[in-house]
């Protein structure tokens, strides 16, 4: 019996397949080499794509890399997505919020968004281009917590706790790039989660 040919792929569905691939390999460069070594040359060695292949689908690295962390934002948020159906049935919600919240942030796919955000502050195109992507990730870790907590979350406050919660567990996740002992961080993983108790009592 003759074997069946698989239908062939258009062109928009392989540029769609390059293009992903190509985002892909940007994640992985960043999560390995972070800002300074994840060079356009070592992104199409990875992908297994030309330079010329690379910059038809991104004009500069800046764009390629702000896409990238468009991923990067989308893998984390469904992370929580997919705990907070464990979240929601835990004994103590605050403490367990936090503590998913933190191993998060903790999280390698993260560590290598911290060092685009440092690499924006003087790489004005990839600031302009980040920072929509940034503020959605925001806006979906609000939306997150509003679904968590939806008996409080039309509190004035209750925002600003949120901020409050995700700011801190950043700086110290910025702080455990920089070699310091988790150990050290339980005191302050205790004071937030109290601070969220209070919040949702």
């Amino acid at each position: 019996m003759p074997t069946a040919r698989k239908p062939r792929r258009t062109q928009q569905q392989r540029r769609e397949t390059t293009r992903r691939e190509l985002l892909q390999a940007t994640v992985e460069m960043l999560v390995e080499h972070g800002w300074a070594g994840a060079t356009t040359t070592r992104i199409c060695a990875r992908a297994g794509f030309s330079q010329g292949a690379l910059f038809s689908h991104f004009p500069t690295k800046s764009a390629l890399v702000a896409a990238a962390a468009e991923v990067l934002f989308a893998n984390l948020n469904e992370l929580f997505q997919t705990r907070l159906p464990l979240l929601a049935g835990a004994q103590d919600r605050a403490e367990a919020s936090v503590r998913v919240l933190w191993e998060i942030f903790l999280e390698p796919q993260l560590h290598a968004a911290f060092e685009l955000y440092n690499a924006s502050r003087t790489d004005r195109e990839l600031a302009r281009i980040l920072a929509p992507v940034a503020d959605q990730h925001g806006a979906n870790l609000r939306r997150i917590a509003r679904e968590l907590f939806p008996n409080v979350a039309g509190r004035p406050d209750f925002e600003t706790t949120v901020s409050l919660v995700v700011n801190a567990l950043q700086g110290a996740a910025l702080g455990s790039l920089a070699g310091r002992d988790f150990e050290t961080h339980e005191p302050m993983l205790a004071a937030l989660t109290e601070l969220v108790r209070k919040e949702v009592a």
